[in-house]
């Protein structure tokens, strides 16, 4: 699949948020056990998720490493969460290096590998970890169908535009 890198702006955003730790071969297993734990704190608190959900990956996992998965639902500003694992705060805005990949999870590896050859063809510098944006449901989709953004956020070189670049 051909990915277009585009650099943009995303605004702040509160989340209601879980930390797990997880391997290549767990890290599936542990964002849906997520989800649900995320969105049952939501849930008791009384509010709606508001946006896609997504996950950032404060680590590299491989066969071999294991590390840290955020799993994140928007929720509305100053959501009151039940006291537990999971948290509010407000992911910080910025700009962000992204591409959209189709297809299943599994097959997600050649998105992030566009992204950090542009960031590092165009001379941007990371400012943060990597992020997943799920745009539709796996529950209502097929594999192939899955949108997915894949987002880092970047500090932008002298001159660079924010917008769609190749």
């Amino acid at each position: 699949m051909p990915y277009e890198v585009t650099v943009k702006e995303v605004a702040a955003r509160p989340v209601a948020a879980l930390t797990l730790r997880a391997g290549l071969a767990t890290v599936g297993e542990a964002i849906q056990h997520g989800f649900g734990t995320v969105i049952s704190a939501v849930g008791t608190a009384g509010a709606t998720p508001d946006g896609a959900p997504f996950v950032v990956y404060h680590a590299v996992i491989d066969e071999e490493t294991e590390g840290d998965v955020e799993i994140c639902v928007p929720v509305p500003a100053g959501t009151a969460l039940p006291d537990g694992l999971v948290r509010y705060y407000e992911i910080p805005a910025g700009t962000v290096a992204s591409t959209i990949h189709r297809g299943p999870y599994q097959e997600i590896s050649p998105a992030y590998q566009v992204v950090t050859g542009w960031i590092e063809e165009h001379g941007a510098t990371p400012h943060g970890a990597p992020r997943e944006i799920y745009l539709n449901d796996p529950q209502t989709v097929t594999p192939d169908d899955l949108l997915t953004e894949v987002q880092f956020p970047i500090g932008v070189a002298a001159g660079q535009p924010a917008g769609p670049v190749s």
